[in-house]
């Protein structure tokens, strides 16, 4: 009992998955996740469920970047949606064929696979983090953060030049095609509108899991934790500074960009709205949210994070609308309306994870696996 619960050795405690047991829910969840589309088919509003679950996996995905950041590298960034512009536009431009509309604007386009816009988005969004994060060299703290705040004002003005038009359609915002499997064998997988784009985003967010849980458990993970701890000791100790935080802000955005890609694919018409402005840091103060109530500094936490912020709000209207729960009602003088009860909600999370429970929900599924394992003893 002891050898399979314990880690005797070196290479069994750098393991991705460590026990038999591990890899079994593993297998059930990566199942289970396959079949989702099929299993909501027989549920009332199959389109609601799935509309959640494809919000979810990209939140997910772009959260975990942020986490890689900002929980593992501590470098704090409220520009988290600007990279998300970016890969929604490169990636649209890129999976889209060129055309013209009605008044004259021509629209470049490549007319590529998805995962090529994917990749784009990705790449083009880790270009520019590095661009910036030789900012976070000379800065920290407060300061980092209003630099990459200034991204969500420089969004605004980029996505909507007129110069930009042929990629981003500048206030009119540009048409994005829908992602499609010609495999033959998906064929009767993806059989319902949206269920391909489920699947590319299951897809994008298990390779991104699967390459954070590498970066976090490797040289890399560990340079980035000292940059996080001390900067100043892990220079002193060999760890290159300077090259953590590029690389950290290189990845974060890829998996930003990445992400961005597939939403523009769900909004069908990503507008320069979306990502700059008000809203865009409304955007980022929730990707923020995900990290803090998630469990900062983990890499499931970026999934508890992105359920709770994406799917709680949904959940909370789809229950009021059914009447399940009274005292909220649609907007109006007097009323609790369900944006309003969703806003109560994370602050108050947020301010109680942060007191009581730093690792936020990822901290609680830790303590009750613990007190599983430890069953029916105390210690």
């Amino acid at each position: 009992m002891a050898e399979r619960l314990l880690r005797t050795t070196y290479k069994r405690d750098m393991a991705l998955i460590p026990n038999r047991v591990q890899w079994f829910w593993l297998i059930v969840l990566l199942a289970w996740l396959f079949y989702y589309p099929i299993f909501i088919r027989g549920l009332p509003s199959p389109g609601f469920w799935l509309t959640i679950a494809i919000l979810v996996l990209i939140a997910a995905t772009g959260a975990l970047g942020l986490n890689l950041l900002s929980g593992f590298a501590g470098q704090i960034s409220l520009g988290h949606v600007f990279f998300l512009g970016v890969g929604a536009f490169v990636g649209g431009t890129v999976n889209t064929e060129a055309f013209t509309t009605l008044s004259g604007v021509d629209f470049w386009g490549l007319g590529m696979p998805w995962w090529v816009g994917v990749l784009a988005g990705g790449a083009v969004a880790a270009a520019l983090g590095v661009i910036v994060g030789p900012a976070a060299v000379r800065l920290r703290g407060l300061y980092l953060s209003l630099v990459t705040l200034a991204l969500v004002f420089l969004g605004e003005w980029l996505f909507t030049a007129e110069a930009l038009a042929p990629v981003t359609g500048a206030v009119r915002g540009r048409r994005v095609d829908p992602v499609s499997f010609d495999v033959p064998v998906l064929r009767d997988y993806v059989t319902k509108d949206g269920e391909a784009l489920y699947l590319a985003a299951l897809i994008l967010a298990l390779v991104a899991f699967l390459a954070g849980k590498n970066i976090a458990r490797s040289r890399v993970g560990r340079a980035f934790q000292a940059t996080r701890d001390r900067d100043i000791a892990a220079e002193v100790i060999g760890v290159n500074v300077t090259w953590a935080k590029l690389t950290a802000f290189g990845v974060s955005s890829f998996m930003a960009g990445a992400a961005g890609a597939l939403l523009g694919v769900f909004l069908g018409n990503p507008l320069g709205s979306n990502f700059g402005g008000a809203a865009g840091l409304l955007i980022s103060v929730e990707y923020i949210a995900m990290i803090v109530i998630g469990g900062i500094g983990t890499v499931v936490g970026a999934v508890f994070g992105a359920l709770f912020v994406v799917a709680l709000p949904e959940l909370i209207k789809f229950a009021s609308e059914q009447g399940w729960l009274p005292f909220i009602a649609e907007s109006g003088a007097g009323t609790l309306d369900p944006a309003a009860f969703s806003a109560i909600l994370f602050g108050l999370f947020i301010v109680v994870f942060l007191i009581l429970e730093p690792l936020g929900l990822f901290g609680l599924w830790f303590r009750l696996r613990n007190y599983w394992k430890g069953w029916p003893f105390s210690y």
